[in-house]
């Protein structure tokens, strides 16, 4: 899948969740889906995880952050948990690497936050240069 379908597929559903739930804020939307949002002190080097145990689910966020730092891996965080993706892949990617986020699907939720928080429609958006904006925003934001 090129760079461009990826951001495609993530402003699809950025549009159901439009739909869907009225709002992009993602306070309300865990709100709506009865998810547990947790501030916990963690190391530096990770802004935060979710999960499901016994149904619940849940999604921790680093104390630490700032509060568009908050929102943004809230957001992020939010996207696994709206996707279905599984407790297993959560696992294996916070035991393995838990700095660096490379893969297609941690890539998704990254621009699913950054612009859910940054653009309200999609018709002027550059697609060549998300990347950027969103290396940008992390250098910014999710700094520890």
């Amino acid at each position: 899948m090129s760079h461009e379908q990826l951001v495609r597929k993530v402003i699809s559903f950025i549009e159901l969740v439009d739909t869907e739930y009225g709002t992009r804020d993602p306070e309300k939307i865990t709100a709506i889906e009865n998810i547990f949002c947790l501030g916990w002190e963690l190391p530096n080097c990770i802004q935060g995880f979710s999960f499901v145990y016994n149904g619940d689910k849940y999604i921790v966020i680093n104390k630490k952050l700032s509060g568009r730092g908050k929102y943004f891996v809230m957001l992020h965080e939010l996207y696994h948990l709206l996707k279905f993706h599984t407790n297993e892949y959560n696992r294996l990617l916070f035991m393995t690497n838990a700095f660096l986020k490379t893969t297609k699907i941690e890539k998704e939720a990254d621009y699913f936050a950054f612009l859910c928080m940054n653009y309200k429609d999609f018709d002027n958006i550059n697609l060549s240069t998300i990347e950027d904006e969103i290396a940008v925003f992390k250098r910014r934001y999710l700094k520890i």
